[in-house]
């Protein structure tokens, strides 16, 4: 599984300092938060149900 997080800004209205200093530490907990959801997810036993 791949995924991806996206950021938005208006370059007129944020600076590239801005971006590198204020968005990585949240975007990075929510992937960590992202791969534990998928992960427990993946650890739950799959039902069939037509069978």
């Amino acid at each position: 599984m791949f995924a991806a997080i996206d950021v938005d800004a208006h370059t007129a209205e944020t600076s590239m300092e801005h971006l590198t200093r204020h968005h990585p530490p949240p975007l990075s907990r929510a992937a960590g938060e992202i791969g534990a959801d998928v992960a427990r997810v993946a650890s739950v036993p799959q039902v069939d149900h037509e069978s």
